[in-house]
């Protein structure tokens, strides 16, 4: 039992090293690239994330997971990545997995793993990226679905609170009227000059 118990402990260090020396790092790195990101608090211990708020420019809610777990004797650690992006507008990696043994941690081959995901994740975000050329006065989102639409073009248009908006179908603009607080709440812009 203390075999287990020593493993354990050996497994805790390792993933606390790989966390705060690591993944941490070179997450806050990315999120630290874009405006309309935080680090995702109280999780776990060995739990790294970030969530990629909505915004005009890049319309879908993203998170980016990091976890260092175990397996049953404490033998060998995997690190586990995972990405969601809703609505999903391209292809994604959206797991993977780096299992090694606990004794042989090679700290430059995790850098490296790591560093491949967050860079296919990057290249997955930037291919939503609409760009600030695309931001003239005719651009706007459906507050609804997050569609990305021009004003002139609107179905349907609403004010609420003394600000207009715009809708892409009159499922949408139904849905909003009925309860337009419900949609706001939960939409948080990082470009409000250009809604």
């Amino acid at each position: 039992m203390s075999e287990v118990a020593t493993r354990s402990e050996s497994f805790v260090r390792v993933a606390t090293s790989l966390t705060n020396r690591v993944i941490r790092p070179l997450l806050e790195t990315l999120g630290g690239s874009f405006p309309n990101t935080s680090p995702i608090q109280a999780e776990r211990d060995g739990q790294c994330s970030y969530w990629f708020g909505f915004c005009e420019r890049f319309p879908p809610s993203t998170k980016v997971s990091f976890s260092i777990d175990h397996d049953v004797p404490f033998e060998k650690a995997e690190i586990c990545f995972e990405a969601t992006m809703m609505p999903v507008f391209v292809k994604l990696n959206d797991r993977d997995k780096l299992v090694f043994p606990l004794d042989r941690v090679n700290e430059n081959a995790v850098v490296d793993w790591v560093e491949e995901r967050l860079l296919e994740f990057l290249h997955a975000y930037l291919r939503i990226d609409r760009g600030a050329d695309d931001f003239d006065e005719d651009a706007a989102s459906d507050p609804v679905c997050g569609m990305r639409i021009s004003r002139s073009q609107a179905v349907s248009n609403q004010n609420f609170n003394g600000h207009p908006y715009f809708f892409c179908s009159s499922q949408c603009a139904e849905r909003f009227r009925a309860n337009p607080a419900s949609f706001l709440q939960t939409t948080t812009d990082c470009n409000q000059d250009n809604t």
